[in-house]
């Protein structure tokens, strides 16, 4: 069995509209554990969902604001949903964001090939009729881990921010540098409706590009794992599984790399640091 969960939330039409096809594909799998994460003092409550209202941090914490939308940490997520799976036993975890929805062949592909970890890309489909545009390969929106796996490395993923840019860029690269991963874009079995999108930009934004400069070893890869999958949709021949090889074989970082790194998070931190304090 497979623990999988998102926190769901109470929204306007649309966005419900896109919540309830979630949760309905989710309550269409057998043998999934299904869990709606809440902040502490949160109540929502979707039926047929075992809600754990357990997240303490959220986008105003960690950038230390005063006021804007209450988003999830990542990080605390993968966490809650690690604990909610060793309680039943069930050797994976996933997450996924909350509008997307997953077909019974995502979860046949987890189980059956047994890999540390999945970092799924979408299909989109078209507004009201919801025909398929595509995969989009720039970004990921299911994980699924192996419990066991996390507890090892989990102190290599950073707290982004959910539902901004970047965090599953990195997230992936994570997986595919230290584990026997797969970055599944052929055939994933979720999907999303398009619809309009309104994050890149804001303290929240900025709070993620951020990590991710920290991150940039990591970044860089998925970037250039990424070209090799658009270079295999302009009709060069992809071979996935030596991509991932030649891109997440080799370590993270050489030593000679290291003050260069150094440098880099240095500036980071104080063009962030300088854009926070001119921020209202």
């Amino acid at each position: 069995m497979i623990t999988i969960g998102t926190r769901y939330y109470p929204a306007a039409a649309d966005s419900e509209e896109r919540q309830r096809r979630s949760r309905e594909s989710l309550l269409a799998l057998a043998d999934v554990h299904r869990v709606n994460l809440q902040f502490h003092d949160e109540t929502f409550r979707p039926e047929g969902f075992d809600t754990r209202a357990v997240l303490r941090q959220d986008s105003l914490t960690v950038t230390r604001r005063d006021a804007g939308v209450r988003k999830p940490i990542v990080l605390e997520m993968f966490d809650a949903l690690a604990d909610a799976a060793s309680a039943r036993g069930d050797r994976y975890f996933a997450y996924l964001n909350a509008d997307i929805e997953v077909a019974p062949a995502a979860v046949e592909r987890i189980v059956s090939r047994g890999r540390d970890g999945y970092a799924f890309c979408r299909v989109d489909l078209a507004p009201g009729t919801r025909q398929a545009r595509g995969v989009l390969l720039l970004g990921l929106d299911l994980f699924a881990v192996r419990v066991d796996w996390w507890r090892a490395w989990r102190r290599r993923f950073r707290p982004y921010i959910a539902g901004e840019a970047l965090w599953d860029n990195v997230y992936a690269a994570v997986l595919g540098s230290h584990g026997q991963a797969e970055i599944v874009d052929d055939d994933p079995a979720i999907f999303h409706e398009l619809h309009p999108q309104s994050w890149n930009d804001g303290p929240f934004a900025e709070y993620n590009g951020y990590l991710a400069a920290l991150d940039a070893p990591y970044f860089s890869r998925w970037a250039r794992y990424a070209a090799g999958l658009q270079a295999g949709r302009a009709g060069v021949v992809l071979d996935r599984e030596q991509l991932a090889r030649e891109t997440f074989g080799a370590p993270v970082l050489r030593p000679s790399e290291y003050p260069r790194h150094a440098a880099r998070a240095v500036r980071a931190w104080t063009r962030y640091s300088l854009r926070r304090a001119r921020t209202p």
